[in-house]
């Protein structure tokens, strides 16, 4: 039985992972919550107490424009499958559209390759 603070929304939400400041990986979002996050990724350079910079970019249709939401994150435990992180979303606004475009990822998001987030 999980015993977390906040519920976590299942998701599939491409993020680029950036540390110093400087993109080193990319990843997809599996499950989040306002003050937490569980990223699949083949990157293997991340450890427990990593700092890190989570980068969302979206789309969502209805904007004409896409939006950018960074996380400051702070690397939790590890898997072989990618890693969790405590993140700290600053503005409510952006942690209430991250929610949403989180939730509206399983329902309009086809599986497309995160190989997309680069080019």
């Amino acid at each position: 039985m999980e015993h977390r603070y906040a519920e976590r929304i299942s998701g599939d939400l491409n993020v680029l992972i950036h540390k110093y400041n400087c993109p080193i990986a990319i990843g997809r979002i599996k499950n989040g919550s306002r003050s937490g996050i569980f990223i699949e990724t083949d990157f293997v350079d991340i450890e427990c107490e990593h700092q890190l910079t989570i980068e969302v970019v979206s789309g969502k249709a209805g904007n004409k424009k896409s939006q950018t939401i960074e996380m400051k994150a702070i690397v939790i435990h590890k898997t072989s499958k990618g890693f969790g992180a405590e993140v700290d979303i600053q503005q409510i606004s952006e942690a209430e559209f991250f929610l949403e475009i989180l939730r509206d990822t399983k329902t309009s998001q086809p599986s497309a390759p995160v190989f997309a987030l680069v080019s």
